[in-house]
């Protein structure tokens, strides 16, 4: 009888805790550990228990321990999509502690040394570690559908994430800025610069020389056959597309006509001396600059030389308050600012028919204003001695 009554209560414990145990696995093969439940009813349910308590830990662990929930995992293994927030951009990569061949920097791996947490949840919150916590490739293992861990072997998208996943702290491009993706090719090369050099009489076979008075001059005087002559007396800077001065194909046409049926490898533009009265330096430059605009437009491919204004004889400077070379001067500062040594060019008669006073010679003028026509061909050996020659 004693036995009995010693017996009774331990065989009652143990059915208890083993109808404890079944209805636990029966749960948690449904719930928490059905991962584990590979086989469905054909798998006890006790063995899916026993794997999830060996694998993960106990039925009472917060949910946000397994792989898929835990905010910290899922920060990580999305880090190659996050973008760089402007507050960063331009900023000094931080150092990355440790080696990154072969690991991703944002990885979770060696995080139980505390102040790990840090860097793989962006908003510095403390999230509970686990030794099997992934590396934060996102990668499945084959045959564990739930779990984000990695192999040994290297799965598609680590080159990336190695090279620089567009999160502060890696190296490389990865998901960066824009700017380390697409660099600008005009920002990286800077347009060519060209000089002056000595160029020979053929050069100008296919040049075009515009303007007024003083190129009729040339144009009548200088010997130079080879070159094309648009100029007329009166021409200026408001009136020159309209001007039908251009002869082509027995034609007498604008300008601007003119330049919409031929083509030519160098501009001459000289013009400037008949608008002295007119308006004032702005107004005079906002129309030059419209002109050397649509000269761009009407031929892209010419090298276009813009032509500082000749100056006056000494005596008619000092006398007229409008033709006068300090006011000259002071219009073609604004003419040479146009050049940007890549497709327009600067060129200043002056530095070649000036006097010691800095004047028109007047041994080269007949009326204070143009040149004598035996002088008529400096232009063109100024110009001989300051081509731009481009690579084919």
């Amino acid at each position: 009888m004693k036995t009995r009554k010693h017996t009774t209560p331990l065989l009652s414990a143990l059915a208890a805790s083993m109808l404890c145990a079944n209805l636990a696995a029966t749960v948690s093969a449904h719930g928490v550990y059905e991962k584990y439940d590979t086989e469905g009813w054909g798998q006890p349910v006790i063995a899916v228990l026993m794997q999830g308590l060996s694998q993960e830990g106990s039925l009472w662990e917060p949910a946000d321990k397994a792989t898929g929930d835990n905010p910290a995992l899922l920060a990580s293994s999305q880090s190659s999509t996050v973008e760089i927030p402007d507050v960063l951009a331009g900023q000094p990569e931080p150092a990355i502690s440790g080696s990154v061949s072969g690991k991703n920097p944002s990885s979770s791996e060696g995080q139980h040394g505390g102040g790990a947490a840090d860097s793989a949840n962006p908003s510095g919150t403390a999230v509970p570690q686990q030794d099997s916590a992934p590396t934060g490739s996102g990668n499945n293992v084959a045959g564990n559908p739930g779990s984000s861990q990695r192999t040994d072997a290297a799965m598609p998208g680590d080159s990336a994430q190695e090279a620089g996943s567009g999160v502060p702290g890696t190296t490389g491009s990865g998901n960066g800025t824009a700017a380390q993706q697409n660099p600008d090719p005009a920002a990286q090369a800077e347009p060519k610069q060209y000089a002056f050099t000595e160029v020979p009489q053929e050069y100008f076979d296919d040049a075009l020389f515009i303007g007024d008075s003083r190129v009729t001059g040339v144009e009548l005087y200088s010997g130079w056959d080879n070159l094309t002559y648009y100029a007329e007396g009166g021409m200026t800077i408001y009136n020159m597309f309209q001007s039908k001065t251009a002869q082509v194909d027995g034609q007498t046409l604008t300008i601007e006509e003119a330049l919409q049926k031929r083509s030519f490898g160098k501009i001459y533009l000289e013009i400037g001396i008949n608008e002295m009265g007119t308006g004032n330096v702005d107004s005079f430059m906002e129309a030059y600059e419209a002109a050397v605009e649509h000269l761009r437009e009407l031929q892209p491919d010419a090298i276009l030389y813009v032509c500082g204004i000749m100056y006056v004889k000494q005596s008619k400077s000092e006398s007229d308050p409008i033709f006068n070379n300090p006011a000259i001067q002071e219009r073609n500062d604004r003419i040479a600012a146009l050049a940007d040594g890549e497709s327009i060019f600067y060129l200043d008669i002056n530095e070649v028919v000036t006097d010691d006073t800095g004047n028109l010679n007047p041994d080269y003028t007949w009326d204070e204003v143009h040149l004598l026509g035996k002088y008529d061909v400096i232009w063109l050996e100024y110009f001989s001695s300051h081509g731009i020659v481009k690579d084919s």
